[in-house]
């Protein structure tokens, strides 16, 4: 059950992109690790042949290469996780497995699972009952198989697996007087070695090339691609305090792991400190692995033990072992706490930045952002007071929009507004009232921006640094209730045109009286709404279409003039319609009321006039 769990989360995480894998760096071998698809010429470096199989390559070759990566890293974690996990429970170790996992591991997909999987199927054995578990020669067999098969995916992951189960089963060899599994353990993986390499190579010669160039390989890295630096007396110190645990724990309790532990530390600690900057992920991480042999024994002895090997290892993953050395602290916040909010909020957001000039004019005084992007308010460390509903379209309905209506009336309103360009405004000379999904700004809340260009007025008009139109608005010295004067009734249909009625000032809207009928009920109840359009035909002929809020559509829906811009003016409206493609939604007949808002800061230009083209057109 926990091999599946695993592998079905990890199979499900995994997702591989074509990357830049060598760019900014010398790593040419991610770009050949493809070798294997095509070409004549044999894929002879570490990395190996197969290595694509764990994702590492710059691309995929093919679709098949891609899903046999996913499954073969899933099933490798799988049955790494699943043995720790089993053998954890059974000893009643998971807690501090819990721990060492956040300590030092972090994820399901832990890439020394590759080279620590013997690891994991040697304490399988030593800890099951009977201990330590006999395997039949099949099992032998698949064990060799498998290894040398490893050495095809990366020489070092054969070579880790080879000293893994080389010294455990000659361990056990000695103590049965029985060398036989590991006579097949050998031939197995010495015959697997050649077969594979035998289909993955094009010539013979490279079976034997290819040990050739690893062994030096390592020998070349281990003396020349090394770091010019002295470790830390107390990094070995930690790191000697882990070596004695475990020789304690394994004389005292396991003495059939005696020689495969140390020969484990030995390699660990070699390949961690050859290129020293390498010492977290291939000496700390692989040891808290190994230290886990003390747990599954479910001694107390063997858990303390465990606690002290893995603080001596947290020592060495958190305090740099020379100048400039990574460290890893899972305890840290990915957060520096100790800058303050403010400055944490402004540094998030510094392509919100406003010009200094503006930031002294609005000072510390309160400040609310319409209809979005207060991301204004936090990049510039402004004193933020905002209305109940503070996103804009989320306003969905006259309840919520009447709550922001009372608060902009209110003496809690704050002295300035940032009015911003809607989210479908391109440019600096966009309009700034287009808003989401093809909708007028000005109807989403209408409540809300009626109540606003009521109560407030324009002391500055500026484009953002990030090239959008904006405007700073300021209380007026007294509020002003926002209140409607009918002018005119009719009863309407969906899909007819209606002239506008003429005023001399102000803003008309249209408050239509909606109903839907039960099939548009239960729609509404069962599955979604019905887009409801509002179109606007100008003295010019030409045909604007936005799409209404439909619950919101009661409170009023702005008709005239129709504004194109921070000046607050825009071209009248001579004609509307209401229309919706979706039969049986709504009652096709309505009443509906024509009404006049007192805002006088609003103005038509010349009648012939059209709005910017950023509009949405009729389709």
């Amino acid at each position: 059950m926990t091999f599946g769990l695993v592998f079905i989360a990890v199979f499900s995480q995994l997702r591989f992109s074509t990357t830049s894998g060598s760019t900014g760096n010398v790593e040419q071998w991610v770009n050949l690790t493809n070798a294997m698809f095509y070409g004549k010429q044999d894929f002879l470096f570490s990395y190996g042949p197969l290595y694509w199989l764990t994702g590492g390559t710059t691309s995929m070759h093919n679709v098949f290469a891609y899903w046999a990566s996913i499954a073969f890293i899933s099933a490798v974690q799988a049955c790494f996780w699943s043995v720790l996990f089993v053998l954890s429970f059974r000893s009643r170790s998971y807690v501090l497995l819990g721990a060492a996992y956040f300590l030092f591991f972090n994820s399901l997909v832990f890439s020394p699972a590759f080279f620590l999987w013997p690891l994991a199927v040697v304490a399988f054995l030593e800890y099951s009952q009977p201990s330590p578990f006999k395997l039949e020669a099949r099992w032998l067999v698949l064990l060799g198989v498998i290894t040398g098969f490893f050495f095809y995916v990366r020489f070092f992951y054969g070579t880790f697996a080879v000293v893994t189960f080389g010294t455990y089963f000659l361990t056990r060899a000695w103590f049965d007087r029985r060398p036989t599994e590991l006579l097949f353990l050998v031939a197995s993986g010495v015959i697997a070695y050649v077969i594979f390499g035998a289909i993955i190579f094009h010539h013979g010669v490279s079976l034997v090339d290819y040990l050739s160039v690893n062994s030096q390989l390592n020998f070349g890295n281990s003396v020349d691609m090394i770091l010019d630096v002295d470790n830390a007396r107390r990094t070995y110190a930690a790191a000697a305090l882990v070596f004695v645990c475990l020789n304690i724990f394994v004389l005292w309790r396991r003495p059939r792991l005696f020689l495969t532990v140390n020969a484990l530390f030995i390699v660990l600690f070699k390949i961690g400190f050859s290129r020293t900057d390498h010492y977290l992920i291939y000496f700390v991480a692989p040891s808290a692995v190994l230290i886990c042999v003390l747990l599954f024994d479910g001694s107390r002895w063997g858990k303390l033990l465990f606690v002290v090997a893995a603080g001596a290892l947290f020592h060495i993953s958190i305090h740099p072992s020379f100048s400039g050395a990574p460290v890893r602290n899972s305890l840290i916040a990915g957060t520096d706490f100790a800058v303050p909010y403010e400055t944490r909020m402004a540094q998030a957001y510094p392509q919100y930045k406003l010009p200094d000039s503006l930031l002294q004019k609005i000072g510390r005084s309160s400040i609310d952002v319409y209809p979005y992007n207060n991301e204004y308010l936090y990049a510039n460390g402004l004193n933020y007071v905002h209305r109940p509903l503070f996103q804009n379209y989320m306003t969905l309905t006259p309840r919520l929009d009447a709550m922001n209506q009372a608060f902009f009336e209110s003496a809690d309103r704050p002295k300035f507004v940032l009015w911003t360009a809607g989210i479908m405004c391109p440019g600096a000379d966009c309009n700034p009232f287009d808003a989401f999904d093809q909708k007028l700004a000005l109807n989403e809340d209408p409540l809300t921006s009626a109540t606003l260009l009521l109560n407030y007025h324009v002391i500055d008009r500026f484009t953002t640094p990030n090239g959008h139109p904006a405007a700073i608005f300021e209380a007026n010295p007294s509020t002003t209730p926002y209140t409607e004067r009918a002018i005119a009734s009719q009863s309407m249909k969906l899909g007819v045109w209606y002239p506008v009625p003429r005023a001399t000032s102000g803003v008309v809207k249209l408050k239509p009286v909606l109903k839907f009928t039960w099939k548009g009920k239960l729609r509404n109840l069962l599955f979604r709404g019905a887009p409801l359009k509002i179109k606007y035909k100008l003295a010019s002929g030409q045909v604007l279409e936005y799409r209404a809020n439909v619950l919101n559509a009661p409170s009023g829906i702005w008709v005239t003039p129709l504004l194109t811009s921070f000046n607050l003016e825009g071209p009248e409206v001579e004609s509307i319609m209401l229309e919706t493609h979706v039969s049986d939604y709504f009652e096709p007949a309505f009443d509906a009321q024509w009404l006049l808002i007192p805002i006088k800061d609003v103005h038509s230009t010349s009648s012939d006039a059209s709005p910017k083209p950023s509009a949405s057109p009729q389709h």
